[in-house]
């Protein structure tokens, strides 16, 4: 694990974050949260890269439409995204990891903020994360673990 680095767990609306089906998913139901990775957040070209923790899966753009967030192998810059850190003095961007403390964050890639549907269906189904989400204000929890 390289030094610069933190391990968190992501949580998109309360739901803890992990893969299906190579794509970013929220776990909704019970069965399904034990399977949300911890995450290992890099610093990287200004930004950071999400990575499941123990493989080489990035959470990744697929361009600037609204689409489904990918997780694969991937080191380009469409892998780096910016962490603003959320409060009640307004939004602050993260650059360093260790100014990566637990917390409300909002994620976004050249201004394409990362979160669920505004509206989704009622199932405890697993609920797809997007790059150019819907929602107004998608904020996210960070839970740094080390």
């Amino acid at each position: 694990m390289p030094n610069d680095g933190k391990v968190v767990k992501l949580y998109v609306k309360g739901a803890p974050v992990g893969v299906e089906d190579g794509t970013l998913v929220g776990f909704l139901a019970e069965p399904d949260r034990a399977r949300a990775p911890e995450w290992l957040l890099t610093p990287e070209g200004g930004g950071f890269r999400l990575t499941a923790k123990g493989t080489e899966e990035t959470v990744v753009s697929e361009g600037t439409e609204r689409t489904p967030v990918a997780v694969r192998s991937d080191d380009s810059p469409a892998s780096v995204w910016r962490l603003q850190r959320v409060d009640g003095d307004g939004a602050k961007t993260i650059t360093s990891a260790a100014d990566l403390r637990s917390g409300t964050y909002a994620i976004d890639q050249n201004g394409l903020a990362l979160g669920r549907d505004l509206f989704e269906d009622l199932s405890s189904l697993p609920k797809r994360v997007f790059v150019r989400t819907d929602d107004r204000d998608p904020q996210w929890t960070i839970e740094v673990l080390d």
